[in-house]
């Protein structure tokens, strides 16, 4: 037997315990100094001695030993060759929009081509190219996300889309369930309870804070602040729907967010919210357009002054009796799946929603297909052949982020490391599971 070199030891707030965690298997045990010990001498000799079976094979059923004939990067190969084809579920992105009605300040997409529209013939387009994947891929379930933009600037299309994309569902036997990212401006009760019959399982909204701190981001074109209105449209739909926020901060806008969480505790929305993610604000990628190859900035959550920020607005949720929307893992993604799109309002298809609207990355498009060598790319993409072959995180991160990797690198195939992330936040995360 062996231990698995996907193990990692974390001491634990009371005396002389451990946490051994296998990021390959996900699972965890916490043991006394003697067991750690007993562990580490098998690391050494490759023999286990002094523990009882019972002990033996609950190790071996977690995976933190191993026999000593297997092969852990085939095994990890193979479970993420299998997540890349995986047919159980076909999920899109479909932007409804480039329009916003917003002006952040920290805007993604200040680049597009921002009055462009979905038309009722591209959003048939849509269906059919969606119901013709759902023929050819046969999954178990249709994961439909509204995105932008604001994809309720364009109302039409998203009702129209749920319709016909719900009807060729319900014909194939296939689940269907949507979600919509949206500012939360234009949010409003009757739109929102006409498609929950439809599939829609939840409404995601950004929240910077407090009202000031907010307001300061996030404002209407005119200059005006968006806090009253958003949380006002979320009162309206508490209850019908799922809510989850998104809370962007940085170095200045932090200390926040704590008040956002008794504001919104306040106003009775315990309960109703789904999960809360603050997230650091990372440079985009129309930073990286044009060629750019260095991050000055933070272009992963491991790039922010200090990682433990995440950690800190995690626990102040927690307290306050709302869910965390952090997770111990961070990947892998999304754009490394054979069955996962996003798709513009022109219908241009890309394998992730960060690059929307960059025809060079563009994998194809509704009438010819997926078809480019980009696609090609992105599947071969395999980032944990290489570089972050070794390391234990790779099970939790697939090679990282995609986009991050474009935006840092100027190349979607090279690796945006979140290791310092995985060795803070992830390991308080890992503790708080055992």
């Amino acid at each position: 037997m062996k231990t698995s070199k996907f193990n990692i030891v974390i001491p634990m707030d009371t005396e002389d315990d451990y946490l051994i965690y296998n990021t390959l298997a996900q699972s965890h045990a916490v043991v006394d100094e003697e067991a750690k010990l007993l562990l580490e001498r098998l690391e050494e000799s490759g023999e286990l001695y002094g523990e009882s079976k019972e002990v033996i094979d609950e190790l071996k059923r977690l995976e933190i030993v191993v026999d000593a004939g297997i092969d852990e990067d085939m095994e990890l190969e193979y479970r993420f060759q299998k997540n890349k084809f995986d047919t159980s579920e076909l999920s899109v992105y479909i932007l409804t929009t480039y329009a916003c009605n917003l002006k952040c300040v920290y805007c993604a997409q200040g680049g597009l081509e921002s009055s462009v529209k979905m038309d009722m013939e591209t959003a048939l387009r849509v269906s059919s190219w969606l119901s013709g994947m759902m023929d050819k891929v046969r999954p178990k379930k249709l994961s439909v996300v509204f995105y932008g933009g604001e994809p309720l600037l364009n109302k039409e299309a998203v009702k129209f889309l749920s319709e016909l994309l719900s009807v060729a569902a319900i014909r194939r036997n296939i689940v269907m369930e949507s979600s919509i990212i949206t500012n939360g401006a234009l949010l409003d009760a009757g739109f929102v309870e006409g498609l929950i019959p439809l599939g829609l399982k939840g409404v995601r909204v950004t929240l910077d804070g407090d009202e000031y701190t907010h307001n300061s981001k996030r404002r209407f074109k005119n200059g005006r602040g968006t806090f009253d209105t958003i949380l006002n449209n979320l009162e309206k739909i508490k209850g019908k729907v799922p809510i989850y926020l998104n809370g962007n901060f940085d170095e200045g806008t932090k200390d926040s967010m704590p008040k956002l969480l008794d504001i919104l505790k306040d106003r009775g929305f315990a309960g109703h919210i789904g999960s809360i993610n603050f997230k650091p604000i990372l440079k985009n990628i129309e930073s990286a357009v044009g060629g750019s190859s260095n991050c000055s900035e933070a272009c992963t959550f491991s790039d922010i002054s200090n990682v433990d920020d995440i950690l800190y607005l995690m626990r102040e949720t927690e307290k306050r009796g709302f869910k965390s929307g952090i997770n111990i893992t961070l990947g892998p993604c999304d754009a490394s799946r054979e069955y996962s799109y996003s798709i513009d309002p022109k219908g241009m298809i890309y394998k992730c929603a960060g690059f929307v609207g960059r025809k060079e990355l563009a994998v194809g498009d509704l009438i010819k297909g997926v078809y480019t060598h980009r696609h090609t790319q992105f599947m071969t993409a395999d980032s944990w052949r290489g570089e972050c072959k070794g390391c234990v995180y790779t099970p939790l991160c697939g090679g990282g982020c995609r986009t991050s990797a474009y935006v840092k690198y100027g190349d979607f195939r090279k690796v945006a490391c979140d290791r310092p992330y995985f060795s803070t936040v992830s390991h308080e995360l890992m503790k708080d599971a055992a």
